[in-house]
């Protein structure tokens, strides 16, 4: 999943404004929001508001106002320096956001998150919301204890995606099994297809060549299968025999 973080600066203010989207259309009505801001603060008369499909333009011309202002000659700076110069950008970065999920919030809707967050804990939960939090019983619901690491988590900004564990079982070299300690969907792709019934076969893209045909099976990981103490215990049997 891709996330765009959206950052300002500002030539009177000494703090950054950062925010996550997970659209760039709307990550750029952010950063829009933030150019038009600049630009009104610098001169409003001669920079008026831009629209998002211009916004970078909009920052450049803003930019250059505040170095005439200054009585900076815009020829004399190098372009990695522009920005430097002027005291201010705006800029929006796509990054990769690894794991099972990510939460890309501004901090007003942050705000909202942390509040439904402790109102959960406080009361009891109510039997459709229940069925939200457990994911139709499939996990256990959070503690209160653990309600306040993930409420600081958040509030820190160091909410990180944890690891999936994944354990398949063979036996004579088939998958008798897959064991996870959360639900997941795992596919299973065998290229040994010697013997197969070919009505059975899918073709399988490569990333270089053409399709390969194989025997292809899907495996949900529901509740009967997860089992993180299993794994867990699985796990220190190797580290011990290592």
């Amino acid at each position: 999943m891709d996330i765009f973080v959206v950052t300002g600066t500002h030539f009177s203010q000494p703090y950054t404004v950062t925010s996550y989207h997970a659209d760039e259309r709307v990550a750029d009505v952010a950063a829009t929001d933030l150019v038009n801001l600049l630009r009104a603060d610098l001169d409003p008369e001669t920079l008026p508001p831009v629209d998002a499909s211009n916004w970078r333009l909009g920052l450049v011309a803003a930019q250059c106002r505040r170095l005439a202002i200054q009585g900076i000659d815009v020829g004399d700076i190098d372009h990695d320096a522009f920005a430097d110069t002027a005291g201010f950008d705006v800029w929006v970065e796509k990054v990769e956001a690894r794991g099972l999920s990510a939460l890309a919030v501004d901090d007003r809707e942050l705000a909202t998150v942390v509040a439904a967050l402790r109102g959960h804990q406080r009361r009891t939960c109510p039997p459709d919301l229940l069925d939200i939090a457990t994911n139709g019983g499939a996990y256990v619901p959070l503690t209160d204890d653990e309600i306040d690491g993930l409420c600081e988590r958040l509030s820190c900004g160091t909410l990180t995606p944890q690891d999936v564990n994944v354990v398949v079982e063979l036996d004579g070299g088939l998958v008798e099994g897959i064991v996870a300690d959360r639900p997941i969907k795992v596919r299973v792709v065998d290229y040994d297809v010697e013997g197969a019934d070919p009505d059975g076969l899918v073709l399988v893209p490569q990333d270089k060549g053409d399709s390969i045909p194989a025997a292809a099976s899907g495996w949900g990981v529901d509740s009967i299968c997860v089992d993180a103490e299993w794994i867990t215990r699985l796990d220190a049997a190797i580290a011990s025999e290592n």
